[in-house]
């Protein structure tokens, strides 16, 4: 999906980074490559918050109280994740990354604490996904731009996203 549609709803991106400066040493050091409608988008607008509910981390954030950095989320919920599997893996039926190296790349958080991830693709055929856990774990075989502008239009059967669209620059980048 075009960056240019997202426009409409959430107004000028803040950042308008360069996709390469801001994911090239993560990717390499994760040893991942994150799709292109995710960098691209995260690139343009910066860390921030979506409606007043979902928190985007960025590669570049700062770390600490100040920043949305993604390192820090990935540290944080692939250990919460890693414990709270282990006492009850049923109700935990998806890896996290770090903790699992092919797991679920989180991605997002929401103000209530729900974590959005990406899963990555693998060698049957399955591309990038979507993966919500509201209390419930819900896969979306959408990319990241197409689940944002479905939750966003109010297309989704879950409510991860309400009300009007706008987004909020939230913390600051590393130079």
């Amino acid at each position: 999906m075009e960056l240019s549609r997202f426009r409409e709803l959430l107004g000028e991106p803040s950042v308008n980074g360069d996709v390469e400066r801001d994911w090239r040493t993560l990717e390499d050091r994760a040893g991942i490559e994150f799709p292109d409608d995710y960098k691209g988008f995260v690139s343009a607008y910066g860390s921030g918050c979506v409606n007043d509910q979902l928190y985007l981390f960025h590669p570049r954030g700062v770390a600490g109280d100040d920043g949305l950095r993604l390192e820090s989320l990935w540290a944080q919920a692939g250990f919460a994740y890693a414990e709270l599997s282990r006492n009850a893996p049923d109700m935990y039926p998806y890896a996290v990354y770090p903790t699992a190296a092919d797991g679920c790349l989180p991605i997002a958080r929401s103000s209530s604490g729900n974590h959005v991830f990406l899963s990555p693709p693998n060698a049957e055929g399955k591309d990038w996904s979507v993966v919500i856990d509201m209390g419930e774990w819900v896969e979306l075989p959408l990319s990241f731009t197409d689940f944002l502008w479905s939750a966003l239009q109010g297309d989704l059967e879950i409510p991860i996203i309400e009300d009007e669209p706008s987004f909020e620059p939230v913390g600051a980048l590393e130079p």
